[in-house]
């Protein structure tokens, strides 16, 4: 490029000479404008647009989402899975993001509209009830393969969003024996979706997805065995596809491609990886030579020259491998005769050098901000973090977490259980009016992702009791917060406070009593609330009794002594019955 550059300079420059030597007028006007583009390129509006020396070798493309993307799709997703299968850090951000994302599965609460459908709320909680036992006896078999259930499917889903940067999940109705439901999932793996070599001309057709006039996927060409799969596939099936449309007659999705969307008119999904691929591999490397290094440094040998042992030298110096390649390795604890006039010239190479744990730390915190996620979780690394250091990096992970959760929810899950209420409704399982007028009112659910374990337990139940106390959340909040369902626990909690009443054992609380107990304490608070209207009677007596007298000792003047001692004696009595209640 920085030929072309000058090679465009010279000629420049040549035409402006020759220009110059018949018409110097016009030689000057030329060099005055090419000096004005030159200056307006240095002081532009933006200094990220200037093409100054340093910045002329940045030439970033112009292409669209797709021009830019799938020419370098295949090379990306390879090494993506490269990763993931050989560099520890990718593997274990896999591993942690499909762990906190999926964890035991993301389950289905039935919110079915009852106000929309004017229905009571008896009947809303016995659908709700019906739904939930559909969804558990089809969990096992939604696997059309027969090896995983929904929520291992979940996690195959997302760790295939993460390597590959794209999900295909194909529904089909199965009727097999032993299948409560015929609904089932088929998950392909994103090198069998390409065009076939007979379609390549078709401009409507991009990286095996046929596109509408708005941009929307009409129909996509699935390859019939993995491109890969040299070994288990005939040639005939090499080059056989199917082609399956995005939805069927009604609207119903024929299969599901999931990916996020990072810029307009994007066909396929990209990696997560995409973006540190090359700091992964380099970083890789780095650490494999500071190992190799290490492992040398290790080595304590002692290197034998003699001028008179020839015949030990030539039989120990040169070892060959098998091909015939002469043998350059240092062992720990080596003794080596070298050939008479070798010499070895030894070094120290002190590894892993006092820069490695900084510079390692500095990369990966780049890879950290690159893919989101906090540094502390991608290293797996707390130990320079504090309590509140490490809850504000778990915090800000979670956030992120939910969005990927909340995405998977309503682009998978949501729609896999609209299509198995919709087939329990064929089969009559479900006695609802109008289940197809009403469609969304029935099939309405909350998905509760698992949750995560509190950083400091004490304080965060305190949080959530105050919340719930305060009207600014709900025990359906703070239990799906925990990945748990309120409904189970209340239940669950009503079963565990029967039986502990059958067996008269105490509440699980700081004050723990036995049901005898607590009712004998009633009758004692019973007991003392007598007591008290007793005493307030006499209290009102002796107060009734005070009045009379002190009207009458008025009446009588100051100088009546028996008075004034009954009087007393009143007085003392009402404060004994005050003190006493």
């Amino acid at each position: 490029m920085k030929t072309k550059k000058k090679i465009s300079e010279k000629l420049s420059t040549g035409i402006d000479n020759v220009i110059s030597f018949f018409s110097p007028k016009a030689g000057f006007t030329r060099r005055m404008y090419r000096e004005a583009i030159n200056i307006s390129h240095k002081f532009g509006a933006y200094k990220g647009a200037s093409r100054d020396r340093l910045r002329s070798s940045w030439l970033p493309g112009g292409g669209s989402a797709d021009q830019d993307l799938l020419p370098e799709l295949s090379d990306i997703r390879e090494r993506s899975r490269d990763l993931n299968r050989n560099d520890a850090h990718a593997s274990g951000i896999t591993s942690t993001m499909t762990t906190n994302v999926i964890g035991t599965g993301i389950r289905p609460q039935c919110r079915m509209d009852k106000d929309s459908l004017g229905i009571s709320e008896k009947s809303a909680n016995n659908f709700q009830k019906k739904t939930e036992r559909i969804w558990k006896r089809w969990l096992p078999y939604a696997d059309a393969g027969e090896r995983m259930d929904f929520y291992e499917i979940q996690q195959l889903v997302d760790r295939q969003i993460l390597e590959n940067g794209e999900a295909i999940i194909v529904p089909l109705m199965l009727k097999d024996k032993g299948r409560p439901y015929s609904l089932a999932l088929q998950l392909i793996e994103s090198d069998r979706l390409n065009t076939p070599s007979d379609k390549r001309s078709d401009k409507s057709i991009r990286s095996g997805v046929r596109i509408g006039e708005k941009g929307e996927p009409i129909s996509y060409f699935i390859h019939k065995t993995h491109p890969g799969d040299i070994s288990h596939r005939t040639r005939e099936e090499a080059r056989q596809y199917m082609e399956i449309q995005a939805k069927g007659e009604y609207g119903r999705k024929n299969i599901f491609h999931l990916y996020y969307v990072l810029r307009a008119g994007q066909t396929r999904g990209v990696p997560f990886f995409a973006p540190v691929l090359t700091y992964f591999k380099d970083l890789a490397e780095y650490a494999e030579a500071e190992l190799v290094a290490a492992r040398i440094a290790a080595c304590f040998s002692l290197f034998i020259t003699s001028e008179s042992s020839m015949d030990v030298a030539v039989n120990s110096a040169y070892e060959k491998n098998a091909s015939g390649q002469t043998v350059e390795s240092l062992e720990p604890g080596m003794i080596k005769h070298l050939m008479p006039g070798e010499s070895i010239t030894s070094f120290n190479p002190q590894r892993p050098s006092a820069t490695f744990e900084p510079f390692v730390d500095r990369i990966l915190k780049a890879i950290s901000a690159a893919l989101g996620l906090p540094y502390e979780l991608v290293a797996k690394d707390f130990s320079k973090t504090n309590y509140s250091s490490a809850r504000a990096a778990l915090l800000e992970a979670r956030r992120y977490f939910k969005v990927r959760q909340e995405w998977l929810a309503q682009k998978l899950c949501q729609p896999v259980w609209e299509m198995l209420l919709e087939e329990a409704y064929l089969k009559d399982e479900l006695k609802v009016n109008n289940f197809y007028g009403n469609r969304l009112d029935w099939v309405r659910a909350r998905w509760i992702a698992p949750g995560w374990s509190w950083v400091d337990p004490l304080k965060e139940v305190k949080a959530s009791k105050e919340a719930i106390a305060g009207n600014i959340s709900s025990l359906a909040d703070e239990a799906a917060g925990q990945g748990k369902d309120w409904e189970e626990i209340l239940e669950q909690r009503a079963r565990e406070e029967q039986k502990r009443k059958e067996l008269d054992l105490p509440e699980t609380t700081t004050k723990s009593k036995t049901p005898a107990e607590e009712e004998e304490e009633k009758k004692e608070e019973m007991r003392q609330e007598e007591d008290v209207r007793e005493i307030l009677k006499d209290a009102e007596e002796v107060t009734r009794k005070n009045e009379k007298l002190s009207g009458e000792l008025v009446k009588m003047g100051n100088d009546n002594g028996i008075l004034k001692k009954e009087l007393a004696n009143i007085k003392t009595k009402l404060e004994k019955v005050l003190i006493d209640g």
